[in-house]
């Protein structure tokens, strides 16, 4: 009977398009599909300024509850866990009061996180919970552990309980704007409809990232829409440090490498998965590309290790370098060599020094300069009907959903406007509003709201 149970709620998971929000877009009914022994619900929130999250758990613990009962139901788990840092008391009172009021608690528990990033990375969240370690190259499946984002567990109580698919998104606005805010929107809204929403920017020239400050990406237009794993929207003086990095050539980081790196290893000394015993050492991949030197294998191959969270370039390197970026360029260089990343080292030993390493995020907040952007952005209502809604094809982790509609189609809130590809790891897309599919080109559907 469980068994068929788990079944059932993977396939309704999947007719709903649900993946994950937090960022890695992974298809949840993929990754339900296992048998572990804790789920645990990621509320850490780890980039700076983003709000959503905390919020949720505050104003829906129920629902979040429910989803993760849905979660250790479908893989068998026995034991629940809800991690999320220590500063969200709201929350935390909301968690604990739904929990004494319903039986979740029999199997559930909160974990309180001190305030340091990336709390919320998958490796560095399971070891704090579970106090194991995640092999290189591995999953939390391998210590007997799927985590899921508090926002991807709502979303799976909705489509289990109601048949209610993915078509909308909460999404912090903030930084140079008027009246930073959240809001539930329609996935397609355009990110200058969020921005309006706030008021505007507060200075002229100004440039948007999707997401965090730490490693979120610049967008290219306004008119780039919300999707599943967009967490937050931040408007930013197009010279402030954090957009300036972002337009950094990683090539030019290597020629500058040579120049200005100190071999002072700060990049290795506070990288969290360095930190948990991989074998990710950007001081050595700095130092190889520097001097031309090609022997250090583990230098190179490490960089496949990298989860470019970006503290290593933020508050490691006094230089102004970037060893995140060229790690990531690395990879790209070594992919394209064909170069299969190594064999994980079975069991890798956390160093001793792990917790005095950690960056607490007020301090990082202050490193990136933007503490004058540090303020709440309660949750609103999204008063705003978009005249049109882009949506992507392609949110999640995996191959483009295949589009089932066509331009003039009439289509209603909740429609399915993208199915999986046969055999293909994929996510289903379905319409935030009703109105009238007026195109269906470069990967997304437009659709003109009624």
């Amino acid at each position: 009977m469980e068994k068929n149970s788990g079944s059932q709620n993977r396939d309704k998971i999947r007719s709903a398009g649900v993946v994950g929000a937090g960022g890695g877009g992974f298809p949840t009914h993929v990754k339900y599909d296992a048998r572990v022994d804790v789920v645990i619900a990621n509320g850490a929130e780890c980039e700076p300024l983003v709000r959503v999250d905390q919020q949720l758990m505050a104003t829906k613990p129920r629902d979040l509850l429910r989803g993760l009962e849905i979660a250790m139901q479908t893989t068998g788990a026995s034991r629940g866990v809800i991690a999320l840092k220590k500063k969200y008391t709201p929350a935390i009172e909301a968690l604990q009061e739904a929990l004494r009021l319903g039986n979740a608690g029999k199997r559930t528990e909160i974990h309180i996180l001190d305030d340091f990033y990336p709390a919320g990375d998958e490796f560095v969240l399971v070891r704090e919970v579970l106090g194991k370690v995640i092999p290189e190259f591995g999953l939390p499946l391998d210590v007997g552990a799927v985590v899921s984002n508090v926002s991807t567990l709502i979303d799976v109580a909705q489509a289990v309980d109601s048949g209610r698919p993915v078509t909308h998104r909460h999404v912090t606005v903030g930084g140079d704007v008027k009246e930073p805010s959240s809001f539930k929107v329609p996935i397609g809204t355009p990110a200058s409809e969020l921005i309006a929403a706030v008021g505007g920017s507060i200075v002229p020239d100004t440039r948007i990232i999707a997401g965090g400050p730490m490693m979120g990406s610049l967008l290219s237009d306004p008119l780039q829409p919300v999707t599943k794993t967009m967490s937050m929207l931040l408007v930013l003086p197009s010279g402030h440090p954090v957009v300036l990095r972002r337009e950094r050539d990683a090539r030019r980081q290597i020629h500058l490498t040579r120049s200005a790196c100190l071999k002072c290893m700060l990049c290795t000394e506070i990288c969290p998965r360095n930190l948990l015993g991989h074998r990710l050492f950007p001081d050595r991949l700095m130092r190889n590309l520097a001097a031309g030197v090609a022997e250090d294998d583990d230098a190179f191959t490490g960089a496949y290790l990298c989860s470019e969270c970006g503290l290593c370039a933020v508050y490691g390197c006094v230089m102004n370098l970037d060893p995140c970026a060229i790690n990531r360029e690395m990879k790209q260089r070594l992919s394209g060599a064909g170069l299969e990343r190594p064999k994980a080292e079975p069991q890798p030993v956390p160093r001793s020094d792990e917790h005095l390493r950690r960056v607490p995020s007020r301090r990082l907040i202050a490193r990136l300069g933007v503490a004058e952007y540090d303020l709440p952005a309660p949750l609103r209502s999204f008063d705003v009907k978009p005249q049109k809604l882009f949506v992507p094809l392609s949110q999640h982790v995996g191959a483009p959903a295949r589009p089932v509609v066509q331009a003039g189609q009439k289509v209603s809130q909740g429609d399915l406007l993208g199915e999986i590809p046969d055999g293909a790891l994929g996510a289903r897309v379905h319409a935030g509003l009703t109105g009238v599919v007026s195109q269906v080109e470069d990967g997304r559907v437009t659709i003109e709201v009624e």
